[in-house]
């Protein structure tokens, strides 16, 4: 009887989740730190803020003018990637050092450094940021409303998220997604892809939209800081055939 060999495509997207994987243990130092495939790779959120992603066996932090010398002191490179039409771009995230992989300690302190980036970045993009101001506080986790049927706590509704208003939601339905716990277990990008197969009139826009509902920014925000990665993601995740996965 023939011997079935493992596709050399899902082995290499298997061990690249296993790295990824292995950063979110090594990061156990921060609670709720979440792994999300996006653009062959994987991007490491906190209550839905991206700080960190992995490509290959290589991890990036997010970085900004005032963290990006400690990373250039040391000759650590940015990200920079090429597109499906040849055009090459970075993102504000450097390669982390390897000493992160060695000791849990220096993990947790280049980590919690590469979140507060993060924190940083969200509240200058609600123009909230100013000196001497607090840590802005980082988006709610899924939260429970009655139910108009039993009067019983049930899963949010899409349209008390900002930027989802019913049209929105409409689409969303369409895919199957009807509440905010439905999107935030799919992500913004999964839940983009699954609805535009199901709903070709679903523009970017929405996209822009879906990850400002779950960041809590305007989607206007998303669109003018996020595209690149987002638009990244989306590609990766049609590649991978992610619509119509759970």
């Amino acid at each position: 009887m023939p011997v079935t060999r493992p596709s050399p495509i899902r082995a290499e997207a298997q061990r690249r989740l296993a790295f990824a994987q292995d950063v979110q243990r090594l990061m156990g130092g921060l609670d709720g730190v979440e792994v999300r495939p996006m653009f062959g790779g994987h991007g490491i959120f906190r209550h839905g803020l991206m700080f960190a992603l992995t490509l290959g066996e290589r991890l990036y932090f997010k970085t900004d003018e005032l963290t990006v010398a400690a990373f250039e002191q040391l000759g650590l490179k940015p990200f920079h990637y090429t597109d499906r039409h040849g055009r090459q771009g970075s993102l504000r995230y450097h390669e982390a050092p390897a000493e992160v992989f060695e000791d849990d300690a220096v993990m947790l302190r280049w980590a919690t450094q590469a979140w507060e980036v993060a924190l940083r970045a969200q509240a200058g993009h609600s123009g909230k940021a100013r000196k001497g101001a607090p840590p802005v506080k980082a988006a709610s986790p899924p939260r429970s409303v009655p139910s108009r049927k039993s009067g019983k706590p049930g899963p949010a509704s899409l349209t008390d998220l900002p930027n989802l208003g019913p049209a929105s939601a409409a689409m969303l339905a369409e895919a199957g997604i009807r509440s905010e716990q439905a999107l935030r277990r799919l992500g913004a990008v999964r839940a983009f892809v699954r609805t535009r197969a199901v709903c070709p009139r679903a523009s970017l826009n929405l996209l822009w939209a879906l990850e400002g509902a779950l960041s809590g920014r305007p989607w206007q925000e998303v669109a003018a800081h996020d595209r690149a990665a987002l638009l990244m993601a989306v590609e990766d995740a049609m590649r991978a055939g992610v619509s119509d996965a759970e």
